[in-house]
């Protein structure tokens, strides 16, 4: 456990909302690179896709997957050693992707860098949630957004400063900040908080658990099926994420965009999340929750489909538009999930983050494959539409209500 810290927990949120955009910036830099490596290390066959989809997949369940054992772990051992090992880690993993001489050196590092990823989040997750004390929505949400917004300009400096000026081997330089970083959080950070119990005036009136009751898992049963049902929501949603984020890179390469105009559509992709992400956090604290989901599943693909049959401005409109709004319940998922499970707060953020990410991440390996046979831009039409299509699944949350 580290030193109490002379920070009030206010500037505390303020600090990990910080080292989150300095994390995620790590997380964030391979669909910059991703072309960039694939014609570096990978034959060009017809295959690429599927490269890509295996190498998308090892990533994301690295750093999603991993965040439930890490998560699990951290909720017994609670030491901000968690976030220090998850930041170095996953910078120098990261970093060194440039100079990686083969695919299999390629997999290991993206596996390396991943599992950092997935040590930082759980804990750090659920500590934005404490620190904000009764407006976890807004404390999640901003912890989010930090993220958010180093996954958009964090790898915009990598790219534009290092990789297109001096090449892709000089990424291994950008592990300094993150190993900087890590140093510092163990002076200025204070663990542990703890979550505040579920409202049952929030979130679909669940009933919480009983004060006494410690086993997470002897829930009640409309407890447990709106857990389970919004899980499989955050991975649907995430397919479609994951799929745009990366799967979007290579589109664009196809279309002849520079390397720099396609790090700067892919930064506004991520921009646009970040904005949705906080605007979502802020009216999950003032709205009912349910509408905003059902909301953020319905009104996102006509603008995810639409951007990708135009052009200039109007593409990029509709996917910044689109993108925000399917952001905007990511908020909802975690509080809910970490309410639901009281005292367990860091496994529920794994869940809804790590393993929903884990389990899109997974499922794009199929992805890849069935763009090399389809073609690339039916499967990116068949991803913007995919949210609809789960928006099904909110009938089961609204008879948990009853």
């Amino acid at each position: 456990m580290s030193k109490p810290s002379k920070l009030s927990p206010r500037k505390q949120l303020y600090l990990l909302t910080c080292v989150h955009a300095v994390v995620d910036t790590y997380a964030t830099v391979f669909p910059h690179v991703l072309p960039i490596l694939l014609k570096k290390l990978v034959p060009q066959t017809s295959a690429r896709n599927s490269y890509a989809g295996v190498l998308i997949s090892v990533f994301s369940n690295f750093g999603s997957l991993g965040q439930l054992p890490f998560g699990w772990l951290s909720d017994r051992v609670r030491t901000v050693h968690f976030l220090t090992f998850g930041i170095a880690v996953s910078a120098a993993g990261m970093s060194m992707l440039g100079i990686a001489p083969t695919i299999l050196m390629l997999v290991l590092l993206v596996a390396i860098g991943g599992s950092g990823i997935a040590a930082f989040h759980p804990q750090a997750t659920a500590q934005s949630a404490a620190l904000s004390k009764h407006n976890t929505g807004f404390g999640v949400s901003l912890f989010l957004m930090g993220g958010n917004f180093g996954r958009a300009a964090g790898p915009l400096a990598i790219m534009y400063l290092l990789v297109y000026t001096y090449g892709i081997e000089s990424m291994a330089w950008c592990m300094i900040p993150g190993l900087l970083v890590a140093v510092l959080v163990p002076n200025t950070l204070k663990m542990p908080y703890t979550v505040p119990a579920m409202s049952p005036q929030r979130g679909f009136g669940a009933p919480t658990l009983p004060e006494k009751q410690k086993d997470v898992w002897r829930v009640t049963r409309p407890n447990l099926r709106i857990f389970v049902v919004l899980y499989i929501i955050a991975v649907m949603r995430t397919i479609t994420a994951i799929g745009f984020e990366n799967f979007l890179s290579l589109h664009l390469d196809d279309h002849q965009y520079s390397n720099a105009a396609r790090s700067a559509v892919i930064a506004l992709f991520l921009i646009a999340g970040s904005i949705g992400i906080i605007i979502g956090g802020w009216l999950s604290d003032r709205i009912n929750r349910y509408g905003l989901l059902l909301f953020s599943l319905l009104a996102a693909p006509p603008f995810l489909y639409a951007s990708l049959h135009s052009a200039g401005g109007i593409f990029l409109i509709l996917l910044f538009t689109g993108n925000c709004v399917l952001s905007s319940s990511i908020t909802v998922n975690i509080v809910l999930g970490q309410r639901l499970l009281p005292e367990r707060e860091n496994i529920a953020s794994g869940v809804m983050m790590g393993a929903a990410w884990g389990v899109g991440g997974l499922l794009i390996t199929p992805v890849g494959v069935l763009s090399d046979y389809f073609g690339l831009p039916i499967v990116l039409d068949g991803l913007a539409m995919l949210p609809l299509v789960t928006a099904v699944l909110m009938l089961f949350l609204q008879r948990g209500q009853n």
